[in-house]
């Protein structure tokens, strides 16, 4: 039984490291026609942060906002970074960004999210960075194994550049 790659979904860093995913994921989806599907996952805040911010932030709205204000930053650090990957393709940048399908920032736990995420949009496939170097199954970092431990779909792990 043959099963073809319709959607994969690229797990994007907000560090110089992601360039290296979103080019191999944008060549998986162009190799395969799948629609790619972005995403950044940021980690909730530890209770005991969250509990310090309650204290000494007693406006509920206040502590809403900046909550908010927290995700707003990193969708907009997540545009910059997507401007700036298929501006530097020149005139076929435009071709590229167009095989994106959806880019989203969520809150969570991000190998959890990773692979609700995964699942909710149907992917065939994730992308995410290794976020370490070496031979032994232990280069993956924290948030890459975990999703490698959950996922019910192949998983690209891509190392750092050298």
């Amino acid at each position: 039984m043959e099963k073809s790659i319709e959607n994969i979904l690229c797990c994007v860093g907000l560090r110089s490291d992601s360039q290296v995913v979103l080019e191999q994921a944008v060549r998986l989806a162009l190799a395969t026609g799948a629609r790619l599907h972005l995403l950044h996952a940021v980690k909730s805040l530890d209770d005991d942060v969250m509990n310090t911010l309650r204290v000494n932030i007693r406006d509920k709205q206040t502590l809403q906002a900046l909550i908010r204000k927290r995700l707003e930053d990193a969708r907009q650090q997540l545009d910059a970074k997507l401007e700036n990957f298929f501006s530097a393709w020149g005139e076929d940048g435009d071709a590229l960004a167009s095989r994106v399908a959806s880019r989203d920032v969520v809150e969570g736990y991000p190998a959890k999210v990773i692979v609700q995420r995964a699942s909710k949009l149907s992917c065939d496939l994730i992308v995410m960075a290794s976020n370490k170097r070496g031979f032994t199954a232990s280069y993956a970092g924290k948030v890459t194994r975990g999703v490698l431990k959950r996922s019910q779909v192949p998983v690209v792990v891509v190392p750092p550049p050298e």
